[in-house]
């Protein structure tokens, strides 16, 4: 008899031993599922993938079927709302839509949100009697499903002020099974083991905490290129010519950047921009002419190649010269007229008549010849001989029509900046890498000085400010070469020149292409994957390959 309730005994003993055991199992295997829910949240920096992290989690943890996250959010008056911010169902595609509703008791999220309990609901739709929420089966009719188990527990931050609450709906004993209407939902769900609440209200701790380190750089990063974009606002005020033209620049660089990232063949076949180098592009694009500041205004707004203050000197020169004649011919007139000289007269007012009229014909010339644009050669041939022209001044000082500045400027072939101007508009590019390094850059963003400093060379090894060559420009910097190019050619805000239609300006890029300038590969990109759509201007738009 002893030896049988010995035998019982020792039976329970084991028994015990296996059930302790297997618990000791399951929360080892709970806390590590914990912890390695812990890592993933706090590796993850992105907001909406962290909000879908920790609802993916949250379900695989507790076998739930469904479940809806919800962020507190202050009114300016002081009171709480709920913000609906995401959801996931396994059983029915069921279309998203964030809302906001008040923070009440009662509402099951609301209830939670007030008063920080967890709600562990074996069924929503047979509350206990007398409690202050209810449940509102509206939608689960108008998509056929059936909400029945709930686990509702508070989000609580690192000060213990509950930030969102998480809403886990329908526990079933495999994750394999499927509900997708309510006669399923009766076979299948289950309540939600009591065991896991813990649990689950430490993940919903976590993922509090997870949260406000995302909204925390969310919100930095917004500070940040909101200041980016003040200054690169200030930099367009000193040169409005130019205005939107880093904006239009940072769409194209990334969408080509994008374009780059997918394609499956050819020479960049394995390369893939992660998010935050496309980040880095995003800030290179928006700051690439921020050292524009060190150039001076008026050359930075230069429309001719005469400057408006140096145009009407000239203009006003070639009055004075115009009166200077006639007052020394009418001199001369009256002397001749006194003398009875009649014939005399009207050959010397003939002389006047067509010397007038000869400094108007320079003066258009000039006017003409401000124009940036190709000057035809009799009208150079024009500029270089009214080079040698003098007239006297009112104290008989022999003076040039004009200038050798302006003579310099007048005749340039091309463009309206002489060769000490378009230096020092090329030196915005050093000033601003020389801006740009000083700001201490995270590790992701490292690169947007570089990127700034090469977006004007050229693969000759003939482009500024370093003359680099090919191998030495960062894939990058290419991207924005190109885009920069085509906005400059295709600028609708250019005083000095007409935006060049689409066809035109991508037979430009192919021509740079030829000339060893830009990387064939991208331009060919650029214009296979259309990614000159990326600017409104273009949006719709089609380029055709010109019949050869």
């Amino acid at each position: 008899m002893l030896s049988l309730r010995g035998a019982f005994w020792h039976a329970a003993l084991q028994r015990s031993a296996r059930i302790e055991n297997r618990h000791r199992s399951i929360l080892t295997r709970n806390l590590d599922k914990l912890t390695q829910i812990g890592i993933a949240l706090s590796a993850e920096k992105n907001h909406h993938r962290l909000l879908d992290t920790i609802l993916t989690q949250s379900r695989e943890l507790t076998n739930a079927d469904a479940g809806s996250l919800y962020l507190v959010e202050e009114t300016s008056e002081g009171k709480k709302n709920l913000r609906f911010v995401h959801t996931q169902n396994d059983s029915k595609r069921i279309p998203f839509k964030q809302f906001v509703m008040p923070a009440a008791k009662t509402s099951i999220s609301g209830f939670v949100a007030v008063t920080g309990e967890t709600l562990n609901i074996p069924d929503v739709y047979d509350l206990p009697p007398g409690v202050e929420y209810s449940v509102n089966k509206s939608f689960d009719q108008s998509v056929g499903y059936r909400s029945k188990s709930m686990l509702v527990v508070p989000m609580r931050d690192h000060l213990n002020e509950i930030t969102g609450v998480l809403q886990l709906i329908n526990a079933k004993p495999s994750s394999d099974i499927l509900i997708p209407n309510p006669e399923e939902a009766e076979k299948h769900v289950i309540p939600f083991d009591h065991a896991v609440e813990h649990l689950v209200s430490s993940l919903a701790s976590q993922a509090a905490v997870s949260l406000e380190n995302s909204m925390l750089i969310e919100s930095l990063e917004r500070t940040f290129e909101g200041l980016v974009k003040a200054s690169v606002h200030a930099i367009e005020q000193r040169d409005p010519i130019t205005s939107g033209h880093s904006e239009r620049v940072t769409e194209l660089t990334c969408a080509l950047a994008q374009a780059v990232s997918e394609i499956k063949e050819g020479r960049y076949a394995d390369t893939a921009f992660t998010e935050e180098q496309m980040k880095e592009l995003r800030y290179a694009g928006f700051l690439h002419d921020f050292g524009k500041i060190g150039v001076r205004e008026h050359v930075l707004q230069k429309a001719n190649k005469l400057y408006p203050m140096e145009m009407e000197v000239v203009k006003n020169r070639f009055a004075v010269i115009k009166r200077t004649l006639q007052a020394e011919y009418q001199e001369w007139m009256v002397e001749f007229a006194l003398a009875g000289k009649r014939n005399e007269v009207e050959k010397l007012r003939g002389e006047m008549n067509a010397k007038v009229a000869e400094a108007d014909r320079y003066l258009e010339l000039i006017v003409r010849s401000d124009v940036p644009s190709m000057i035809p050669d009799g009208d150079f041939d024009g500029l270089m001989k009214l080079g040698e022209v003098t007239y006297k001044d009112f104290d008989g000082t022999e003076k040039p029509y004009l200038t050798a500045q302006e003579l310099k400027a007048l005749a340039l072939r091309r463009g309206n900046l002489t060769e000490e101007e378009r230096k020092e508009i090329e030196s915005h590019v050093s000033h601003s890498y020389d801006f740009l390094v000083q700001i201490p850059w995270t590790k992701a963003l490292r690169g947007v000085p570089e990127i700034a400093h090469g977006h004007h060379e050229k693969l000759n090894g003939k482009g500024y400010p370093r003359g680099l060559k090919e191998e030495e420009i960062i894939l990058q910097a290419k991207i924005m070469c190109v885009c920069d190019i085509f906005d400059a050619l295709t600028a609708t805000d250019r005083p000095y020149k007409k935006a060049a239609p689409l066809d035109k300006a991508i037979q430009i890029l192919k021509f740079e292409v030829k000339d060893n300038h830009l990387d064939p590969e991208l331009v060919d990109i650029f214009v296979k994957k259309k990614v000159y759509r990326a600017v409104t201007q273009f949006k719709e738009a089609e380029y055709a390959e010109p019949a050869s």
